[in-house]
């Protein structure tokens, strides 16, 4: 079994305090890899896109609140959930 191929570790930096001046090259960064905010000096978070999540953490199991579930797998609950009302539905008349 192959390891998979992640992202560099160390990221470009970003200092909070001028963060509106580089929301674009933070986008940016954050889609190549993981990228590091700075608060006062010291990392304080960590900002990837969820392709990139995806990459570095594959865990299948992993599981969103409703409130915070990536549009595309609130489409793929919703599927699924008409295809079981449907199929529970129709054998009852």
């Amino acid at each position: 079994m192959k390891p998979p191929i992640l992202p560099p570790i160390q990221g470009k930096r970003f200092d909070i305090e001028v963060l509106p001046l580089q929301v674009l090259s933070l986008a940016k960064s954050a889609s190549k890899g993981p990228t590091y905010l700075r608060s006062g000096g010291r990392i304080s978070w960590v900002v990837m896109t969820e392709t990139v999540f995806n990459e570095v953490w594959p865990d299948p199991r992993r599981a969103w609140s409703t409130d915070e579930m990536p549009f595309w797998a609130e489409r793929l609950l919703l599927k699924a959930l008409q295809t079981a009302a449907a199929d529970t539905s129709g054998g009852e008349d």
